[in-house]
């Protein structure tokens, strides 16, 4: 029997080895201390400041003001760095295989060091609550928007604790560190922007859009909710399919939640009452991480894996080919789950195309979400003809990607230097040209429309040309899976 202290002071076997094995290591870590600290000293010693600084009617505001900031930076920026190496730490020691010898499956690995950062997040939010409650006594606060508004920073640093867990898995020093770093502010300031900042129409102050007292708030806010819940998902998906074996199929359940997803919006779309712009947002939002995944999974395709598609029948191997780990099934299943997506977004002008009623889109809008769709096949085009490696192809296909939208900044610069557009047509190969031509192109929006369709077209028959040869070279190892079905001895 164990003594009380024992009890106490350890953790329970219930709790994964790899959580206990984090907690111990993070709560040990310097950078940890230190936020720590740094954020209790700063916070005690700007709140008395400002507390004998400040007049009674801006005491308050100032209060929360410095409380929302200090925790802000700390849990958005110091807390989710951290998780640039909790993968990566572990390939260069070449310990994963020593843990998944201890049957830890790769999801409970990635799921253990973002845990194990959340959880000091969570430990950070604690610790501002008694400010809180002094900053209570001081008057005109809004108990329960400053209270949403602390959860949905908590929940946003859990959603970008888990892009940095994701990519860590990613051997690449400039994937796991440059990205991070310059991409997750864009990424918080566009998930902000689109969303929170739409729940301001009508409301007077910033706070009150966090008291859901509108309909428009309540929606950006859950709205918002539901993509970083989405968008963490996805890249702890992706993390462990960095780090997992090819008998793991981690590609089925996050391609099934795409698929539903996109289905979902697309009956939202049939309603009239639907914001369309909204709908358009989250489409792209759940397609995006879903595509860009799905193109760049490895082209390793395992008995293991097949046979469970297999077993049922021809359906099952129809279905396969959309499921499977592999970047073959993924160009099928992004050409899929992109055209339900076109469907959802455009689903209002398809419907009002025999009405008298002006479609929601214009020619512009529409050119600028084609040309999105057409940006996010394009390095896929590059990498299938050009990449024959298999360890690095999320890292070569960012890089690609990260190097088109620096060719559109570019040519964006010099359309407006030389106050002429039709230069850009040379480039029309890359779709992201396309919006540069709506500023700078004297043609028509339906002439770029038409333009744009045309590359995403030839985009896909390449794309669906390569998968299809790589399918057929993968025909020998499904039917080796059903002459083990068939024959199990």
């Amino acid at each position: 029997m164990s003594s009380p202290v024992t009890f106490l002071t350890d953790f329970s076997d219930r709790i994964s080895p790899m959580l206990v094995k984090e907690l111990r290591q993070g709560m040990r870590a310097k950078t940890f201390i230190v936020v720590f600290l740094s954020l209790q000293i700063f916070l005690a010693v700007m709140l008395f400041s400002a507390g004998a600084a400040s007049n009674s009617n801006s005491v308050g505001t100032v209060i929360s003001g410095i409380i929302f900031s200090f925790f802000a930076a700390a849990v958005l920026v110091v807390q989710p760095l951290r998780g640039i190496s909790a993968l990566s730490s572990e390939v260069k020691g070449n310990t994963i295989d020593m843990m998944v010898l201890t049957r830890l499956s790769s999801w409970r690995i990635v799921l253990g060091k973002w845990v194990a950062i959340v959880s000091q997040s969570a430990l950070l939010l604690s610790t501002i609550i008694p400010y809180l409650i002094l900053r209570y006594f001081f008057g005109g606060m809004n108990l329960f928007a400053e209270l949403v508004f602390l959860i949905l920073m908590f929940l946003t640093s859990m959603a970008l604790t888990a892009v940095t867990v994701g990519l860590s898995g990613c051997t690449s020093v400039i994937i796991r560190f440059l990205i991070p770093i310059i991409g997750l502010p864009v990424l918080l300031w566009t998930l902000a922007v689109t969303f929170l900042f739409r729940g301001f129409r009508g409301s007077s102050g910033f706070m009150d859009l966090f008291s859901l007292d509108s309909t428009d708030s309540r929606i950006a806010v859950l709205s918002y909710v539901a993509a970083i819940v989405y968008l963490g998902g996805s890249m702890l998906s992706l993390g462990a399919s960095l780090i997992a074996p090819a008998a793991e199929n981690h590609a089925f359940l996050r391609r099934i939640v795409a698929f539903f997803a996109q289905l979902v919006l697309l009956v939202l779309g049939g309603f009239d009452k639907i914001d369309m712009a909204l709908v358009a947002i989250l489409s792209l939002i759940i397609a995006g991480p879903a595509m860009v995944i799905a193109l760049t999974e490895s082209a390793i395709l395992v008995q293991t894996v097949c046979k469970p598609f297999v077993k049922r029948g021809r359906i099952g191997r129809a279905l396969g080919w959309f499921l499977y780990p592999t970047w073959p099934s993924g160009i099928l299943f992004t050409i899929l789950i992109s055209l339900i997506g076109l469907a959802a977004i455009f689903s209002h002008a398809m419907f009002d195309a025999g009405t008298s009623h002006t479609s929601v889109w214009g020619d512009e809008e529409a050119v600028v979400i084609l040309s999105l769709l057409g940006g996010i096949l394009f390095p896929a085009v590059w990498q299938v003809f050009l990449f024959r490696g298999e360890g690095q192809r999320v890292a070569h296909y960012l890089l690609l990607l990260a190097g088109a939208l620096v060719m559109l900044g570019i040519l964006t610069i010099l359309a407006e230097s030389m106050n002429s557009g039709a230069f850009l047509w040379f480039f029309a190969w890359n779709p992201l040209a396309f919006i540069a031509m709506l500023e700078e192109s004297k043609l028509d929006d339906e002439v770029l429309l038409g333009g744009v369709i045309i590359v995403d077209l030839m985009l896909m028959c390449i794309l669906f040309t390569r998968a299809m040869m790589d399918i057929r070279k993968s025909a020998p190892i499904i039917h080796e899976a059903e002459i083990l079905l068939e024959n199990p001895g």
